[in-house]
């Protein structure tokens, strides 16, 4: 059974990302982050050590978060997806997993220092993530081939292979959209004429 979430330290995460986003990671201190939270800075450090710990944590819970809407996305546990094909379930999942990251990045004045520090200080976390959306998204993909769904087999590809393309792809897609909508348009487009090509 899950733990209950802790609710300081969750409203000193959202405090933390307001501040990254505001001001970018160099300029934020503790102290700006206690004052955005409405905590003492000796509570502060009670939680964590310094902001570097910070913003790994904060980046941790924004891939469990984005890592968990998406398998819900492609099991189709979602409204209105219950019953969606798998190229509207993959869409869905492309957008989970990776518009809370655009939008944080996009949405700042200080994006391209955020995406820095990030690469910095969390390169593990976004493999490990990257990791487990490959491994989901070739399970549904696979379960897609399976039920009829689509015919990789008929393309040469397998489950693992389509993943990977379809990832690689994604990523392609976001760079340089300017903010979340216009990445929501070119993987739209894609996904549609992706899975065009795989019905069976």
């Amino acid at each position: 059974m899950a733990s209950p979430p802790d609710l300081k330290r969750e409203s000193i995460l959202s405090a933390a990302q307001i501040q990254f986003s505001r001001y970018g990671f160099r300029r934020t201190s503790m102290a700006d982050i206690a004052k955005e939270t409405g905590v003492s800075r000796a509570s502060l450090y009670s939680y964590f050590e310094n902001k570097e710990e910070i913003f790994r944590s904060l980046a941790a819970s924004l891939h469990e978060r984005s890592l968990a809407d998406a398998e819900n996305c492609l099991k189709g546990n979602v409204a209105g997806f219950a019953d969606a094909d798998i190229a509207a379930r993959v869409q869905a999942a492309l957008l989970a997993r990776i518009a809370p990251f655009l939008a944080l990045v996009a949405e700042s004045p200080h994006g391209a220092e955020i995406y820095d520090e990030n690469n910095r200080l969390c390169g593990d976390l976004v493999l490990s993530s990257s990791e487990q959306f490959v491994a989901m998204l070739t399970t549904a993909l696979g379960s897609a081939a399976r039920a009829g769904e689509i015919d990789l087999k008929a393309a040469g590809l397998t489950a693992p292979a389509t993943s990977q393309l379809v990832i690689l792809a994604a990523g392609g897609l976001k760079q340089g959209a300017e903010d979340v909508a216009t990445f929501e348009k070119r993987i739209g487009g894609f996904v549609r004429v992706f899975f065009a090509g795989l019905e069976s």
